[in-house]
């Protein structure tokens, strides 16, 4: 029994220890540059400023127009031009 119990605490650590590794951050400047770009220039979107509702709205705007955005990807964009190109 005591063994079975620590083999339960070591699996209960370890998949802990698992969920707790995060997937790498995803670069929203980065994406603005790859991705948009194949539209418009950068400095197009960088010239603008918005509040977060507004970059959620234009962004999701821009995927309905064939911007390919996976759903962590586009908040991942919406926050970086929130942050930095806010009014």
């Amino acid at each position: 029994m005591k063994k079975s119990l620590i083999a339960l605490s070591a699996i209960s650590t370890l998949a802990f220890a698992a969920s707790a590794i995060a997937a790498p951050a995803i670069d929203g400047a980065k994406l603005l540059d790859e991705r948009c770009k194949s539209c418009h220039v950068s400095a197009r979107a960088k010239m603008l400023k918005k509040n977060k509702a507004e970059w959620e709205a234009l962004v999701n705007r821009m995927v309905t127009k064939g911007a390919k955005l996976s759903a962590s990807e586009k908040t991942a964009l919406v926050d970086h031009l929130a942050k930095n190109y806010k009014p």
